[in-house]
């Protein structure tokens, strides 16, 4: 339980949210006065809003980052106070601003991030509009909070230069501990392996961004020049975690025929599960140690439990006087290879932490590293591309900049105490899709009733402004950590140190809790009716493209598998960029037709049909992994023509598909026939050649293992194909 919430208290959410609390503490006591606090308090307000641009990459780009938005906050606030009182100018001006800063998302991670901001400062702008006065020096104390906050993070950043992307490798790890986890649970006998798969899939969502991420350092870092120790870490850990994953998806079995195979002695299955699990705990181990930067020791023996595993297994085949040629003892070799491969990959991947990582161990780890990182391109033929109503970055910010435009119009009508709160609503809430805005409005509305009440509860109860402090800096810390983890119990967090702030400073804080959930109340309900109503964009569009472009990757990574089965050797960067794109596509399915099913039923058109696309392409895509695998650990016998027959056919099928769902696809009229023959071949003759040939049992074994794997994935895949086709037909 201990070491569970430790690595929830070392991740990097838990990290920045020190780094801002730490920021806005300090920032607030150094310009905070008795007589006025509102120095302090924009001070503190300009750091704040340039925290969430503070993400980790090359320190060139981040403090050009950094720097760009401390000056870009101070220049729209004064540009939208100072225009206020002038409607027919300041009208205009604030919906290019917040239209602006909402259409630049369209470029990436960082921009996102850079949008938010921007759309924060818009809403907070009018905090002070009623006092021109003191307007230059409220922007120029923006300009220090956000220099501030700058000089705060280089100096985070020389503590610890590599503590945030060590942070994300030990997330990695983490969550491929809880994938392993996941497939260990398959193995229980009424296991609900249809809900398992589907975890399964966000995980692997998640895992591919954290491979993404840990790239990007590597290639921003030039980790080529293998220029420290840590970077060499970082290399082959990246290298041993995609290994892990791909291992895992490449090896699905039946675990209703196991499970079958092994009913006289169900404790082997049972010794097996305990295995897998042991994967898992080991993973999460090392991901604990690297968290909370102790030495990595080993928690169990591995190789000596799988040892006793196989004795246990060959010795119940012996019993069971089972030919070492039958289908089934095939299928358990294979078995005891994933476990033996994927034992080495997580020895390897402890190797790593345990001691120094020689050059030698990196050969081949960092070639065509570049070509496996998708940069962000800022280009004006983008910008211009999505300004239409094809575009929903497009349909999104014209809709958020009529929310909140009209959500400026209702406070100032209604003369709303700070009508600021509705603004900073939206911008929180409003997302493009209708599913996560509805979600967020409800936990929004929640959160903000919940930590009102507790922060009313703790100024009525506590007498003590050194308590109420205290409490406020530490609901502080958890709401920007939670935030980031459960977005309810972060908004419950950040209005419970809210309104204990205005406790301490001021004397009505009952009256601001009213004001504030009712502006939250106004903002969520204006967000949710422009999301539904307002330019909508539906997931469907976005999965239908997803669709596409998932089928698309499995046709290019099949070809791959195809000519590596011929050629042999290490795998190339073609077919490795293959097979990434692949899963990462399949990934993106996965994630679209989450975000569907939370939109209205009338908006979820094919539903059934296209879930069960999403899990045909995982399950497609796994097992031409497998294939990719078996060849990259096995010295494989020639590829016959009949396999490059079945795999073109296969091939086919998906390209029917993708026509089908009038896309464009290349397609051969005269395969099937070929196909019905090749696939013949495949189960007739190549059990004869292997038992005629003049070799030694232990060969033997190993080429019908190659025969029997090989021969099985083709024709799930063939299958797995002709679903896919018959599926797609239906939507036609």
């Amino acid at each position: 339980m201990f070491d569970k919430l430790f690595l929830k208290f070392g991740d990097n959410q838990f990290y920045n949210a020190i780094k801002i609390t730490f920021t806005a503490i300090v920032a607030f006591f150094i310009f905070y006065s008795s007589a006025d606090f509102t120095a302090a308090f924009t001070v503190t307000l300009g750091a704040l809003l340039c925290a969430p641009i503070d993400i980790s990459s090359n320190f060139k780009h981040k403090i050009i980052g950094l720097l760009l938005v401390s000056f870009l906050i101070p220049i729209i606030s004064f540009s939208l106070t100072y225009t206020y009182p002038y409607f027919y100018i300041f009208a205009p001006l604030f919906c290019v601003l917040v239209f602006l800063s909402a259409f630049i998302s369209l470029f990436g991670h960082r921009a996102n991030l850079l949008s938010f901001t921007l759309l924060l400062t818009i809403s907070l702008s009018f905090i002070h509009h009623d006092k021109p006065e003191i307007l230059l020096t409220n922007c120029f104390y923006l300009l220090l909070g956000g220099l501030f906050y700058t000089l705060i993070s280089i100096v985070f950043y020389f503590i610890k230069p590599n503590r945030y992307i060590n942070l994300e490798v030990a997330e990695c790890i983490e969550i491929t501990g809880e994938y392993l986890e996941l497939r260990s649970k398959l193995w229980i006998e009424n296991a609900d392996r249809e809900k398992i798969n589907r975890q399964m899939l966000e995980k692997q969502v998640r895992i591919n961004e954290l491979h993404e991420h840990i790239r990007e350092y590597l290639v921003y870092n030039k980790a080529r020049t293998l220029n420290s120790n840590n970077n060499r870490k970082l290399l082959v850990a990246l290298s041993s975690l995609v290994d892990i994953l791909e291992l895992a998806m490449a090896n699905t079995f039946n675990h209703k025929e196991f499970i079958e195979f092994f009913k006289d002695d169900d404790s082997i299955l049972a010794e097996y599960k305990t295995l897998a699990h042991s994967f898992s705990v080991t993973l999460k181990s090392l991901a604990f140690h690297i968290k909370t930067n102790k030495k990595h020791h080993s928690i169990g023996n591995l190789a000596n439990d799988f040892k006793k595993l196989k004795l246990r297994i060959n010795d119940y085949v012996k019993n069971q006087n089972i030919s070492i040629y039958d289908e089934n003892a095939v299928n358990v070799n294979n078995l005891l290879f994933y476990a033996d491969k994927q034992i080495e990959k997580i020895k390897g991947l402890e190797r790593v932490y345990k001691e120094r990582v020689n050059a030698d161990e990196l050969r081949g780890k960092y070639r065509d590293l570049e070509k496996f990182f998708t940069p962000e391109h800022y280009r004006l033929k983008t910008f211009l591309d999505h300004l239409n109503f094809k575009s929903s970055t497009f349909r999104y910010a014209l809709r958020i900049t009529l929310t909140m435009f009209v959500g400026l119009i209702v406070g100032n009508i209604f003369n709303f105490e700070n009508a600021y709160w509705i603004l900073l609503t939206i911008v929180v809430i409003m997302r493009p899709g209708y599913g996560l805005t509805k979600q967020r409005s409800t936990h929004r509305v929640i959160g903000t009733i919940i930590g009102g009440i507790l922060g009313i509860s703790a100024l009525i109860l506590i007498d003590s402004n050194i308590a109420l402090s205290v409490l406020a800096i530490i609901s502080m810390l958890l709401g920007y950590w939670f935030s980031g983890i459960d977005y309810k119990v972060g908004v419950t967090f950040v209005t419970f140190y809210v309104i204990l702030i205005y406790g301490l400073l001021t004397d009505n804080a009952e009256t601001q809790l009213i004001y504030r959930i009712l502006d939250t109340v106004v903002g969520a309900l204006l967000a949710f009716l422009a999301t539904r109503f307002v330019w909508p964009t539906w997931e469907l569009n976005s999965m239908n493209i997803h669709l596409e472009n998932s089928l698309k990757a499995i046709k290019l990574y099949i070809i791959e598998v195809k000519y590596y089965y011929i050629k042999k050797g290490e795998p190339s960067t073609s077919y490795k960029l293959a097979r990434k794109n692949a899963f990462i596509e399949v990934g993106n399915l996965m994630a679209s037709f989450q975000r569907m099913i939370q939109e209205p039923k009338g908006k979820q058109v094919n539903r059934a049909e296209l879930y069960e696309l999403t899990v045909l392409n995982q399950t497609l895509v796994s097992s031409a992994a497998s294939i990719g695998t078996y060849i990259q650990f096995h010295k494989t016998t020639e590829a016959s023509k009949a396999f490059k027959l079945v795999m073109d056919y296969i091939n086919n099928n998906l390209s029917q598909s993708l026509h089908n769902l009038d896309f464009d696809a290349e397609i051969t009229s005269d395969i099937e026939e070929d196909f019905k023959i090749s696939i013949t071949e495949l189960k007739a003759i190549r059990r004869q050649e292997v038992e005629k040939l003049d070799i030694d049992e232990a060969s033997k074994i190993q080429k019908l293992e190659e025969s029997q794997l090989i021969i099985d994935q083709l024709i799930w895949m063939s299958n797995l194909s002709e679903k896919i086709e018959k599926t797609t037909l239906k939507m036609k």
